[in-house]
């Protein structure tokens, strides 16, 4: 038996260690989200000349009227606010949740979750809440619903994606306590708008992969996301919005 020393082990024979390459997700650069911005800030300050009183009287969510064919109030209730602060409170959400979703997902897909999930949250008031209500916190908890998604996804991948998620869902937990114990709080809506964000949030989620997109190129992440994902997110949503309408109409007097 002969044995040979390590100087006599070819060094083509020994493998290389694995080369650890970082890649980059695709970001998109947040525009809309500060459009919107603006867009609450300009209708709040004309509500104020033109008196917030007759603002709400033609465009907060008021049931009896939705009753009575307003549908528009199901989306206009979303750029109206109650005072400064309840303007300020909702546009510092906007500012840190509106980039977290439209980085990631891109500017058709957080429009899509905003305003469908602002949508739903109108809808869940209707069905469960009298009172007229205003605001964009409806819109607001479906970013933190897409986002949520996202991290969940993602959660072993991200730099330090389950502590990110564990903080998302305390803050949840804390804004939704602290909606059922203040009347002046429409918990329906941020329920209404929280699910809906969660369930777009899920289906409209990139999917990453590692491809070659250009051979000349290095190796890219790119979204193969399918455009049959998003429409059966788009669906599972509308049908619920639907049902929940249905309800507010039977609650409300709508269907006999």
């Amino acid at each position: 038996m002969s044995t040979e020393s390590d100087s006599d082990v070819p060094w083509s024979s020994i493998p290389s260690a694995p080369r650890l390459v970082r890649l980059s997700v695709p970001y998109a650069q947040p525009l809309w989200t500060y459009v919107i911005l603006a867009l609450n800030v300009a209708v709040f300050a004309a509500s104020s000349l033109i008196g917030r009183g007759l603002a709400f009287a033609l465009g907060a969510k008021v049931n009896q009227a939705i009753v009575a064919g307003q549908f528009w109030r199901l989306g206009t209730a979303l750029f109206l606010h109650a005072d400064l602060l309840h303007l300020g409170f909702n546009g510092y959400a906007l500012w840190i949740f509106g980039p977290q979703v439209e980085k990631p997902y891109g500017r058709l897909r957080f429009l899509l979750v905003y305003f469908i999930s602002g949508l739903a949250a109108s809808a869940f008031s209707f069905l469960f809440t009298p009172a007229v209500a205003v605001g964009a916190s409806g819109a607001i908890f479906g970013l933190i619903g897409a986002t949520g998604a996202y991290l969940y996804r993602y959660r072993h991948r991200l730099l330090m994606g389950r502590r990110r998620l564990g903080n998302l869902i305390g803050i949840v937990a804390y804004n939704l306590l602290y909606g059922f114990f203040s009347p002046w709080v429409d918990n329906a809506a941020h329920i209404g708008g929280l699910l809906t964000g969660l369930v777009l949030g899920w289906f409209l989620s990139p999917r990453y992969e590692v491809a070659a997109v250009d051979p000349t190129r290095p190796l890219q992440v790119v979204d193969r996301v399918s455009l049959k994902q998003w429409l059966l997110g788009i669906l599972l949503v509308s049908l619920g919005i639907a049902l929940v309408l249905s309800g507010g109409f039977i609650r409300w007097g709508g269907l006999r």
